[in-house]
């Protein structure tokens, strides 16, 4: 099996990131900059844009058997003082789809490298 590591920049923000810290970069920085609820920005990051897991979710309904897929240890702290976690399980088809609507969302997301390693099973 192949396996890409591709890393990515957000203009403005930070430079040379994986698929599962990109996402949470740009929502972190959105959430920061909008200040939105819980409630409103997982309405802007819905669910369908990840698939099973959903991008974001609040720290409190993060059960032990889920705490993997997200990353509990970097909550974000909304402005009405809610931690809200971001998903790490990102493949190169939902990544896409999540780009996509940052950059409808005016994110400037770029491609910095990509490395290619062969996993054999």
């Amino acid at each position: 099996m192949v396996r890409g590591n591709t890393t990515y920049a957000v203009k403005g923000i930070v430079k040379t990131l994986s698929k599962s810290r990109l996402v949470q970069k740009i929502v972190e920085n959105y959430s920061y900059k909008t200040k939105m609820s819980f409630s409103v920005l997982q309405k802007v990051w819905f669910d369908d844009l990840q698939g099973g897991k959903g991008v974001i979710r609040k720290l409190t309904d993060i059960d032990k058997k889920n705490e993997s897929n997200y990353h509990i240890n970097t909550p974000i702290t909304l402005g009405d003082g809610t931690k809200i976690v971001v998903c790490n399980q990102w493949e190169q088809e939902n990544l896409s789809n999540f780009i996509s609507h940052a950059r409808l969302l005016g994110v400037d997301v770029k491609t910095e490298g990509t490395h290619l390693e062969l996993l054999l099973t």
